[in-house]
């Protein structure tokens, strides 16, 4: 029983020696790993975004009056000047009722004439009974029908010439409306839609319902892309950032532009899950060949470092203080500090992957910027992503392959 004993106790020595051997020798193996040097490198900060182009200025060209349109002179895709025929709305209504104000108004003329002729009169005979009273020719009584007789006058001179303003007023308002009939270009551009024929009947709006929108005119020369950014990056631009746009319809070309409007306010549609806001990219290059409402990527360069000490975005990690060589883990007044999560890289440092920590500044899409902890001629731990993640500070590393320069 007892030789039993011993030989299972033996065997227990035995499996545990060489546990503790096998843990000992991983602790002590060199994990394989990349590494790339730390250099200076020129870095731009870049958001892209999508949208839509569009002119800068458009106009589009309402009814202001109900009728048939009689005539088009114009199609989609044509260059017109200001002041150009564009449509004809039938003016035949208009015109018959200017020429019937105009009538009234000749016919109000000779009424405001004949009160003018009553009114020198009347003031004539006032002024003469007037005179005739005071040498005592005439009574208190006769005197007086002469100066009612006067007022009389010059209120209806009064009443004649405001009939005359009124009538003025119609007659300008129906010149007015028989000029809106024919439908001139307010600018230069060109016709981007058309969205009548002759034969329509043109439906002027109201407070609450829209009229009918005829065509549409833009300026072409000037072109704005018009790009949705997500919240999260919209606060990093700023007015007069430079970018580069590129249209669908022409992806080997890029437009140079700047950001001229920036949103306030978000972007509001149903069923969205993000928060975007708008931005107007100013095309300021000539895009030959453009329509309104073309597909659009934007890159925005928000930021930009000249010799920048940097290190590759996937070197950068980040590490519990707990976890790093040189904390007090027996200081229970630093529990709080000990969970603290500190930014930094893994140096090679004589066969060792020592953590470093670094602030960071602006990012490109390869590089981060370093501000501070690195001098610039330092091997930092590059790859692969597990050894990155899971390589402890002071462990043994072997670098299997350095990443090269880009």
């Amino acid at each position: 029983m007892k030789k039993k004993y011993w030989i299972i106790l033996g065997a227990v020595v035995v499996i545990a020696f060489f546990i503790i051997i096998n843990m000992k020798a991983k602790k002590g193996k060199a994990v394989s790993v990349r590494a790339e040097k730390v250099e200076k490198r020129d870095l731009s900060m870049i958001i892209s975004a999508s949208g839509n182009i569009r002119p800068k200025r458009q106009v589009d060209i309402s009814a202001s009056t109900i009728g048939k349109v009689t005539e088009v002179a114009v199609k989609e895709g044509d260059v017109v000047k200001k002041g150009q025929f564009l449509i004809q709305i039938d003016p035949i209504q208009l015109e018959s009722t200017v020429a019937q104000l105009n009538a009234s108004l000749e016919s109000l003329y000779e009424e405001e004439k004949s009160a003018l002729t009553q009114s020198n009169k009347a003031k004539s005979d006032y002024d003469r009974v007037t005179r005739l009273f005071k040498q005592g020719y005439l009574t208190d009584q006769e005197v007086e029908a002469a100066k009612t007789n006067y007022d009389v006058a010059v209120s209806s001179l009064e009443s004649a010439r405001h009939r005359v303003v009124q009538q003025r007023a119609l007659l300008q308002s129906a010149r007015h409306n028989l000029e809106e009939v024919t439908i001139t270009a307010g600018m230069d551009g060109v016709v981007t839609r058309l969205n009548v024929e002759v034969g329509e009947i043109a439906i002027m709006g109201t407070l609450n319902n829209p009229g009918t929108v005829l065509m549409t005119i833009a300026d072409l020369s000037t072109i704005e892309a018009e790009v949705e950014v997500d919240e999260t990056e919209v606060v990093n631009i700023k007015l007069g950032d430079k970018a580069k746009v590129t249209l669908d319809a022409f992806p080997d070309t890029s437009y140079v532009g700047e950001v001229t409007e920036i949103g306030n306010s978000p972007i509001l549609s149903s069923g969205q899950q993000g928060v975007d806001f708008e931005v107007v990219i100013t095309v300021t290059d000539t895009i030959k060949i453009v329509r309104p409402g073309l597909s659009a990527d934007a890159e925005i360069t928000v930021a930009e470092r000249a010799g920048a000490i940097s290190i590759p975005i996937q070197s950068l990690t980040v590490r519990r203080a707990k976890d790093l060589k040189g904390f007090e883990k027996s200081d229970s007044t630093k529990t709080e500090e000990s969970e603290k999560e500190i930014e930094g890289v893994f140096v090679v440092d004589g066969g060792k992957g020592i953590f470093t920590p670094v602030k960071v500044g602006i990012a490109d899409q390869k590089y981060f910027e370093v501000i501070s902890g690195l001098k610039g001629d330092e091997d930092v731990v590059s790859g692969n992503f597990k050894a990155v993640r899971d390589l402890k500070d002071g462990q043994r590393v072997k670098v299997t392959k350095k990443s090269e320069k880009k």
